[in-house]
């Protein structure tokens, strides 16, 4: 016989849901640690729980099955089982890939910052993945591929049309 496992559990749903019955849903499956989380237009939401289950289809099916008998009629849009451990360590993970400003991109491709400035005129540069108040903000890894494959010429880049 396989010895149960805890899986960590993580359902998306098509259904009626506003805060309310989102707690109702935590307190309701309390005992599993419920998590959920509401879709803004209330049309669904996701929830998360912690499973005791020999295998993740098991674990799955544990979910769901708590799902139909505490939201009947809610369509599942997504699934997903994870090893207790697995999921701790991807919860640590950053929700963000690593980002830099200008005077980063300057000091990755041995330019000023004045020209780094100039760098998002060049149409193969990265697009921002941020916009603060500070400036855009560009992933890391996009801006060293471009940097590793970019043309130097010498002068002033060309305006985009």
């Amino acid at each position: 016989m396989t010895r149960a496992r805890e899986w960590q559990v993580s359902l998306d749903f098509k259904a009626r849901l506003d805060e309310d019955a989102a707690f109702d849903l935590m307190e309701a499956l309390g005992r599993y640690g419920a998590s959920v989380a509401v879709d803004p237009g209330h049309t669904g939401g996701g929830l998360t729980l912690a499973v005791d289950a020999p295998d993740g289809e098991t674990a799955l099916d544990k979910a769901l099955t708590l799902l139909e008998e505490n939201m009947p009629g809610a369509t599942v849009t997504g699934l997903e089982a994870r090893e207790w451990a697995d999921a701790v360590a991807r919860n640590r993970e950053p929700l963000y890939p690593p980002v830099v400003g200008y005077a980063e991109i300057a000091r990755m491709t041995g330019v000023t910052r004045q020209r780094a400035y100039a760098f998002p005129r060049i149409e193969s540069f990265p697009k921002p993945v941020i916009e603060t108040s500070q400036g855009p903000l560009y992933s890391e890894d996009a801006v060293r591929a471009w940097a590793q494959t970019r043309e130097l010429r010498p002068g002033r880049p060309k305006a985009m049309e």
